[in-house]
């Protein structure tokens, strides 16, 4: 049997803890600079947690306007004139202002501001803590999704796996972790209590390696494994971290409640449209995004099995609904570019209940296993910035609440950072179809 958190591929670390090693003394949670009180919470919360006195908040920002900037506006300085860092800067500020109604403001005689500097590694503090404050966005640091992470700590926003409630999401594999850097890994309790689901792919979580003793092993091992390729992405913010932004700050400006779908909310930005999760779309959420031309569309799960393929590079987007019972779903092979964090190239499932949350990413050899929808419905999403793009999956209505014949046995192989799904398939003569719809009531 395997042993707990080894793993048998590569990681690459796309993280800020992956730049600022040689600075982990100096920083809390690989990039945080915590004001006295905020370090004397910090204890408090270490404490009530040993003796298991936990406040059951369920978001990762902080309590009250104390530390949030007002006017949703966070003035900055830029230390540097070179032209490529300073792009990269507005980049991540960008990613935050095209969703949000926060602004950032180049400042001018403002008091309290964020004075973004080339430092050693990627820093910064929790939220508006008065005067000039710092924001390092040192060599190595200097791409869009990080820049925006240590922007949402100024903002306000703590590690996503730092919520009280992670425990039934992740495991913390300690004996894995360095030496003396365990309370990294503490839970916060000066955290807003406004229930949204974990986020696995919030670009405020922790990669899967952090503080990791031997890269043969992960220290954040997802209970479900299905969502292990979905931590530690860099690329851009998630649903969940624009909704709690939105929250945070902008919860003022849409008066009139609209009746979105899916987990949707009034945009700030147009309270006349519901801002939708990744993978659905239209003015109440009740569609799905339009695809790249040649994939995408809505799908009907029936009593035989059907086969979904695709090979086409860009952004695809499928609804797969029965109309009674659940969807049955099987991924037969997904061949993307291998990453960690599936953050650039990836299959993304979600089954149905909650459309916020990331889904499960797949584009290494994760073995994602029979796949049944919590609603009628299932959402695919297949992103790939560049080839390959492929994958084979199949669906068919379960209408039974008895399991449904397991399919022939399959083996996962890895080419190079490429994994296929090499297994039987129904033979030309739907020989297992026939078994399959044998087991089936008729609808």
């Amino acid at each position: 049997m395997m042993e707990l958190g080894h793993i048998n591929y590569k990681v690459i670390d796309r993280t800020e803890y992956a730049i600022n090693k040689r600075i982990l003394n100096d920083v809390f949670e690989t990039d945080l600079v915590l004001t006295t009180p905020q370090m004397r919470d910090i204890i408090s919360d270490f404490q009530r947690n040993k003796i298991g006195k936990i406040r059951r908040n369920k978001r990762k920002v902080i309590v009250g306007d104390t530390f949030r900037w007002p006017h949703h506006t966070v003035p900055y300085f830029l230390k540097e004139t070179n032209r490529e860092w300073r792009r990269t800067i507005l980049d991540g500020m960008s990613k935050w202002e095209r969703e949000t109604c926060i602004r950032f403001k180049e400042r001018t005689d403002e008091k309290d501001y964020v004075y973004i500097f080339r430092g050693a590694g990627c820093y910064s503090s929790v939220g508006r803590i008065g005067g000039k404050q710092y924001t390092s966005i040192g060599y190595g640091c200097e791409s869009g999704g990080i820049v925006a992470h240590e922007l949402g700590h100024a903002l306000g926003f703590w590690h996503e796996q730092s919520r009280p409630d992670r425990d039934i999401y992740i495991n913390i594999n300690e004996e894995h972790i360095f030496p003396g850097t365990k309370g990294n890994f503490e839970k916060r309790n000066d955290i807003a209590a406004i229930d949204v689901p974990y986020d696995f792919g919030s670009v405020m979580h922790y990669g899967p390696q952090a503080f990791t003793n031997d890269y043969h092993y992960v220290t954040i091992e997802t209970k479900d494994h299905r969502f292990q390729h979905t931590i530690g992405q860099r690329n851009d913010l998630s649903f969940i971290d624009i909704k709690e932004a939105n929250q945070m700050y902008c919860s003022d400006k849409c008066k009139m409640k609209l009746n979105c779908l899916n987990g949707g909310y009034e945009d700030p930005r147009n309270c006349a449209i519901c801002k939708c999760p990744t993978g659905s779309a239209g003015i109440r959420c009740e569609s799905i995004p339009r695809s790249t031309m040649g994939c995408g569309g809505e799908l009907l799960a029936g009593d035989k099995w059907l086969t979904l393929k695709n090979s086409i590079v860009g952004s695809c987007f499928w609804r797969i609904t029965a109309p009674y019972g659940k969807v049955h779903l099987e991924v037969l092979d997904a061949t993307y570019v291998c990453d960690s964090s599936c953050a650039d190239n990836y299959l993304e499932i979600k089954r149905g209940a909650i459309l916020e949350q990331t889904g499960f990413r797949q584009c290494c050899n994760a073995v994602p296993g029979d796949i049944i929808s919590v609603t009628n419905q299932i959402y695919i999403i297949s992103v790939a910035l560049k080839a390959p793009a492929n994958f084979t999956l199949r669906y068919i209505q379960d209408t039974t609440s008895n399991p449904l014949p397991k399919a022939p046995p399959a083996q996962w192989k890895g080419y190079g950072g490429i994994t296929g799904l090499i297994g039987a398939e129904n033979g030309i003569d739907n020989t297992w179809e026939r078994v399959i719809l044998k087991e089936l009531p008729r609808t």
